[in-house]
């Protein structure tokens, strides 16, 4: 997946920033957005899995798939490049790795709505993602999420003890197809 750039909007919602950004917000998404989209790897798999899959644990996502007739588990990254960043600007610019964190959420939250816009020119009529750790939705489907896909191996995506995903900004779903 490529991005053409990333969305500042969207960093904007997620610093809460509503109309006009202030001036030094601006300066430092000036600044920090052509490091990460230098740095970003952005990557996305998906694939088919059986609708009684073990992975939906929870009547919410029961509920989300309900009248589907297939799933698709979905996982992206924009990799740990990114992750590494965030950290070194942090140790001597807090503001500015606050704003590459946002900058790095909406660039993956770029690279799931295109690949659902691809499954839904594929499929057609689909559900939004529904990720673990929604509703009653565990965090621990994550693990079998991951594994179904294989994504250590194909995008270097991982979960760690406590089922949080590393590469940090990372997302994985589950999309029902009708």
């Amino acid at each position: 997946m490529k991005l053409q750039k990333i969305d500042r909007s969207m960093a904007l919602r997620f610093l809460g920033v509503r109309g006009e950004a202030p001036p030094n917000i601006v300066v430092l998404l000036e600044k920090y957005e052509p490091l990460l989209f230098n740095t970003i790897t952005p990557r996305c798999v998906w694939e088919s899995a059986p609708i009684l899959s073990a992975v939906l644990q929870g009547e919410d996502i029961q509920n989300h798939v309900a009248g589907c007739n297939e799933i698709l588990l979905l996982a992206a990254t924009v990799g740990l490049p990114a992750d590494e960043l965030i950290r070194q600007t942090e140790t001597f610019d807090m503001a500015g790795a606050v704003v590459l964190d946002a900058l790095a959420s909406a660039a993956v939250e770029q690279v799931c709505d295109m690949a659902e816009a691809a499954i839904k020119e594929k499929h057609g009529k689909i559900t939004a993602r529904f990720s673990p750790g929604y509703g009653d939705f565990p965090l621990e489907a994550q693990r079998e999420l991951l594994t179904f896909l294989n994504v250590k191996k194909k995008i270097g995506l991982y979960a760690n003890e406590s089922n949080l995903l590393i590469p940090r900004k990372s997302i994985t779903a589950v999309i029902g197809v009708f």
